[in-house]
């Protein structure tokens, strides 16, 4: 690592990498700012053992909670921010950790609740998205999730639902 990346707290490139969305044409759902709205649909979406995955939050009382419920990670997901150092988090993606999440940020708002949201599954990732909750990126699904579930996603998000390459 260069001497400017440790003075400053960027991640050196050789950490850059990890596990990303492989889908040519993903399923794109339209991004949402509503981050409970968002929890609460995922495990309805997900297969059972997933792994959320939020990186960048903005706020210490975020940060302190996604510490309190993460679990090892089971993969290295490709940081979306090399600087300054992202924190990141991986949770199991239940119900009950997705509605104890929801619940958490209605009793504690964030103005700012990550800058990246992945899922993965067995070192596959099955949804990314770049921006989340901020900008104008669209989340991308795997193929892999079906057209049924990922319209059910996308109603309950208030988002519009195509195919797209990532």
């Amino acid at each position: 690592m260069g001497f400017f990346a440790r003075l400053f707290g960027a991640v050196p490139k050789e950490e850059w990498g990890g596990i990303r969305l492989a889908d040519a044409d993903p399923w794109r759902v339209s991004p949402t700012r509503d981050v409970e709205r968002f929890v609460r649909a995922l495990p309805s979406l997900m297969p059972s053992g997933s792994v959320v995955y939020f990186e960048d939050t903005g706020e210490p009382h975020v940060r302190q909670y996604l510490q309190s419920v993460s679990v090892p990670a089971q993969a290295q997901i490709a940081i979306g921010v090399i600087w300054p150092r992202p924190d990141g988090y991986h949770v199991p993606l239940t119900a009950e950790t997705m509605e104890e999440l929801a619940a958490f940020l209605e009793q504690n708002p964030a103005g700012f609740f990550c800058t990246h949201c992945h899922v993965y599954l067995d070192g596959v990732v099955l949804l990314q998205w770049y921006d989340a909750f901020i900008g104008d990126d669209p989340m991308y699904i795997s193929r892999t999730i079906g057209a049924d579930a990922v319209a059910r996603f996308g109603e309950a998000l208030g988002s519009s639902v195509s195919v797209g390459s990532a």
